[in-house]
């Protein structure tokens, strides 16, 4: 079995969503961990690969969360409005917010959470399988869009936005989302 490169932090944050399967649900407790985590691991990544300070880190949590609620709030896919009422517990919600909050000490280890989100993706893929297409699909375009919603929240470099690249995706997020594509099975890459 594969060994997800996960070793940057502690589980301590993230509430138990080992007995969160919604019943009746085609996942097991622990695949439907997977699949709830996996956004959240990607917008971590795309945190870490490019920096973008308080104020810009601030912005792209922002983003994460407006990207989830609204996704969560106009969906009819089964997959995410299941998610949608697991997490309006909100213990649940304040966990996985503040498991975002160590991309602070992620962007030290960036490539080990970028890999980790990568393989995290992949899992999730494999797990869509017990889904229909267009149920798997509409999973897959949630996690992407929420990433590059993230992407696009702020500029990266500079000294409070002075030098600051004038693209709102970096190379370094640009690579990611290529990557995440790739790993949802998605055709953008």
């Amino acid at each position: 079995m594969q060994q997800t490169p996960d070793r940057d932090r502690p589980e301590t944050n993230i509430p138990d969503l080992s007995k969160a399967a919604p019943v009746g649900s085609p996942y097991t407790n622990e695949e439907w961990k997977v699949l709830v985590e996996t956004p959240v691991k990607i917008c971590r990544a795309m945190m870490a690969v490019s920096p973008a300070g308080a104020i810009g880190m601030s912005k792209e949590i922002a983003a994460m969360r407006d990207s989830f609620k609204e996704a969560l709030q106009a969906t009819t896919n089964p997959t995410i409005q299941n998610m949608g009422q697991y997490l309006k517990d909100q213990e649940k919600v304040t966990g996985l917010w503040q498991d975002v909050g160590h991309v602070f000490r992620d962007r030290w280890d960036a490539a080990n959470v970028r890999q980790t989100a990568i393989a995290s993706c992949q899992q999730a893929v494999a797990l869509l399988k017990k889904a229909s297409p267009q149920e798997a699909q509409a999973y897959k375009e949630f996690v992407y869009s929420t990433a590059k919603r993230v992407a696009e929240a702020a500029r990266e470099g500079g000294f409070l936005g002075i030098g600051a690249s004038k693209s709102t995706i970096s190379e370094a997020e640009q690579s990611l989302l290529n990557d995440v594509a790739r790993a949802l099975e998605l055709p953008r890459a």
